[in-house]
């Protein structure tokens, strides 16, 4: 079975366990959603922490983000940048969806898990990327790949029998979300990103 296939049955398992904590304390009949920060936006969502070290603020005003995906011993190179990539489109696609910033410069830094509670998880240095855009040149890119003309196109609600799963990436967007849904895929999409 394809990797994907697993990340997709792994995002559905993740967000059953977090509708409860994103409904009860928000509006459901706004959508998508709209935060009054980042770091509201990134406690609320569940996909980053900043307890664990896989989300910070480095810097308020612009507004600089560090997402840090977490990256298994024996992870290849390839399957370590995918991870770094999609971390830069989430940081900025996210932010944009959900908050009212007008500018963002994302880092993705992968850390390893700690899975051996006696050595601290070190970040891994060689894979960081860094990705400045303002809401006008993301929209701007959906537009041009994907043909999306809004942020709140991005994401839809999901139902799976009689649950509901928010803010989940519509099939235009996982184009460029993904390498394997299509033209630009994640890697093209984020080679355009970074111009």
């Amino acid at each position: 079975m394809k990797t994907f296939t697993n990340i997709d049955r792994c995002t559905i398992a993740i967000a059953i366990f977090f509708i409860p904590i994103l409904c009860s304390a928000e509006n459901s009949s706004d959508f998508p959603l709209s935060f009054p920060s980042v770091e509201v936006m990134i406690k609320k969502l569940g996909d980053y922490n900043e307890e664990i070290g896989t989300f910070k603020i480095i810097k308020q005003s612009p507004l600089h983000i560090q997402l840090s995906p977490q990256v298994a011993e024996g992870e290849t190179s390839d399957q370590i940048n995918e991870m770094v990539e999609r971390a830069i489109v989430y940081g900025v696609y996210r932010t944009f969806i959900h908050t009212n910033v007008d500018q963002i410069t994302v880092t993705a830094l992968p850390k390893e898990m700690n899975l051996n509670k006696s050595r601290v998880a070190k970040y891994v240095y060689e894979y960081k990327r860094t990705v400045s855009k303002t809401r006008n040149e993301a929209l701007a890119l959906a537009k041009k790949h994907l043909g999306i003309s809004s942020f709140p196109e991005m994401v839809s609600e999901i139902k799976i029998g009689n649950t509901v799963l928010p803010y989940q990436w519509t099939n235009d967007f996982k184009r460029a979300y993904y390498n394997d849904k299509g033209f630009p895929g994640l890697t093209g999409f984020v080679n355009e990103l970074s111009k």
